[in-house]
C-alpha cells in the first residue's frame, strides 16, 4: 500500500487497520470454502492459479459484502485498484456457472452476517 493510500483512508476517517483485518476475516471465510491456505491467498505473488483465483474471490466478495469502493479493497489487500477491479470483473464473469455462484452467495450472505462497525463504510 502506498504512503498516498494509507493517508487517503486515514483522512476519510477509515482505519486502514480495521480494514486489513476485515480482508483477513474474508480471506480466512475464502480459504474455509476453497481449501487454499490463507498465506497463499494473501502472498504477494501469483503462486498457484487456486490461490489466485481465491484471492480475487476474497476481493469481490469484500466490494460486494461489504459495498466497498476499489480503492478501499486495494488498500486492504495491499493490492493497487486495477487489480482489485480486474478481480471483481473476473469472478462477476464466473458467476454464470451455478454451483459457483451458489458457493459465493453462501460466503456473501455469511459476510453480511458480520457486526457492521468491522467493515462500515464511513
Amino acid at each position: 500500500m502506498t504512503a498516498q493510500t494509507y493517508d487517503e483512508l486515514l483522512e476519510a476517517g477509515r482505519d486502514p487497520k480495521k480494514d486489513r483485518l476485515a480482508a483477513g476475516f474474508v480471506t480466512s471465510l475464502v480459504a474455509m470454502s476453497t481449501g487454499v491456505p490463507p498465506r497463499e491467498i494473501a502472498a504477494r505473488t501469483r503462486a498457484r492459479a487456486e490461490a489466485a483465483r481465491a484471492r480475487q474471490m476474497a476481493m469481490y466478495l469484500t466490494h460486494v459484502a461489504f459495498a466497498w469502493p476499489m480503492a478501499r479493497v486495494a488498500a486492504a489487500f495491499g493490492r493497487d485498484r486495477t487489480t482489485a477491479s480486474h478481480a471483481c470483473h473476473r469472478i462477476e464473469d464466473l458467476r454464470d456457472d451455478a454451483a459457483f455462484d451458489a458457493r459465493l452467495s453462501e460466503m456473501e450472505a455469511c459476510l453480511r452476517q458480520a457486526p457492521a462497525d468491522t467493515w462500515a463504510t464511513a
